[in-house]
């Protein structure tokens, strides 16, 4: 599956636009953008780690980041994390604001890739 740079931006701007909304619920308008995680995250992680980054890019406020932490990234480490445990920590060594995301996190995964997932967010030496 592929999405083109417009539907990757439509994406990243609705869920930025939904969890930013008064709230989330089913009936907001861009619930899909939400939904879309999760209709994605079992086959095509890839997109989702793509659409993860492009959010991230974007800056939102802290309260969207703590949903997409706790949420989308936390997801992706737990169901595909030694696929992207690589990833992660190149991102986490290059962007100061990855590493922040990584902070919202919970405990998911191996216990290996976790203890990498504890590294790449702790350590101020990167």
């Amino acid at each position: 599956m592929h999405l083109s740079t417009d539907e990757m931006r439509e994406w990243v701007d609705g869920y930025i636009a939904a969890q930013n909304s008064q709230s989330a619920k089913n009936d907001d308008e861009n619930h899909w953008a939400i939904q879309k995680f999760f209709d994605l995250e079992m086959d095509h992680p890839d997109l989702c780690w793509k659409a993860i980054l492009n959010i991230l890019h974007r800056e939102p406020d802290e309260a969207v980041l703590g949903i997409l932490a706790a949420g989308p990234l936390e997801d992706l480490i737990h169901y595909h994390g030694d696929r992207f445990i690589d990833e992660i920590e190149l991102e986490a060594r290059q962007n100061p604001a990855f590493r922040h995301l990584l902070g919202g996190v919970w405990e998911s995964s191996s216990p290996e890739i976790w203890n990498r997932i504890l590294e790449a967010r702790d350590n101020k030496a990167w």
